[in-house]
């Protein structure tokens, strides 16, 4: 069973993001497509199983090669609505099953709402709005800023279908979000706000402008993975839930 437009989409965006870091690689086998983001972090080391109900323990036993063989603990990520197969077998390994994240679908693309008054949106095309871009949603994600340039790069700025946004408020950086287009389907990533600028309507106006990207390259409908703090947001923006993605961390080491 082929993956459909939106659970595609999450996989590139991810893989797209890992790949044009300075410190991961991407693989892609028959059932798997794995990301690797260099460091010790699973939130980025993941796997994705194309067909979750077939062969997994063959497709875990090749997971578990890749990952082990560097010392890096990794997180298996497959819809909830065909987890069944992989929770018995991670659940056997040893892997701790989180909390799913909820996917949410915006269809059709209704009309863009203005911004809010004082926030001014700049698409990020030169190195000084790359970098406020680098700083804010790393620090709206709370990551290290002085990782982000490694994980933020020039190379994935340069994607045809990748376009950034910093919102900006009395000249100073407060808001981003980031789209990924892919077969019709406007991935919307990377929505963070400062926390002294929460609460004022910027995260839905920033989700918006990457709204309006995808829907200028032609996208039908939006898709995001929800935060609990972001999906209030999305559901008054018109968002969905329609799906999740449940996830199992790998067992720890010893």
């Amino acid at each position: 069973m082929g993956l459909d437009p939106i659970d595609a989409n999450f996989q590139l965006a991810t893989g797209a993001f890992i790949a044009t870091s300075k410190t991961g690689e991407v693989l892609e086998a028959r059932d798997l497509y794995v990301t690797n983001c260099g460091v010790p972090v699973a939130d980025y080391n993941l796997v994705f199983l194309k067909r979750p109900g077939y062969k997994v323990q063959a497709a875990l036993d090749r997971a578990a090669c890749y990952f082990e063989g560097r010392s890096l603990p990794y997180r298996v990520s497959v819809r909830a609505d065909q987890a069944d197969a992989c929770r018995r077998v991670a659940s056997e390994r040893g892997f701790v099953e989180r909390a799913p994240v909820p996917g949410m679908r915006l269809s059709p693309l209704p009309a863009i709402p203005d911004a809010p008054a004082g926030l001014e949106v700049r698409l990020v095309a030169d190195p000084e709005t790359l970098a406020d871009f680098q700083k804010t949603a790393f620090e709206g994600f709370g990551l290290p800023t002085a990782a982000a340039p490694l994980f933020i790069t020039e190379d994935f700025v340069a994607l045809p279908d990748v376009a950034l946004f910093v919102g900006y408020v009395d000249g100073r950086p407060a808001c981003t979000s980031a789209l990924i287009a892919t077969a019709g389907v406007a991935g919307v990533y990377w929505v963070a706000t400062r926390e002294e600028h929460r609460s004022r309507g910027y995260g839905a106006a920033i989700t918006w402008e990457a709204v309006r990207a995808g829907r200028d390259r032609g996208c039908h409908l939006a898709s995001l993975q929800a935060s609990d703090m972001g999906r209030p947001v999305y559901e008054r923006m018109g968002f969905v839930r329609d799906r999740e993605y449940a996830r199992f961390d790998s067992p720890k080491p010893g």
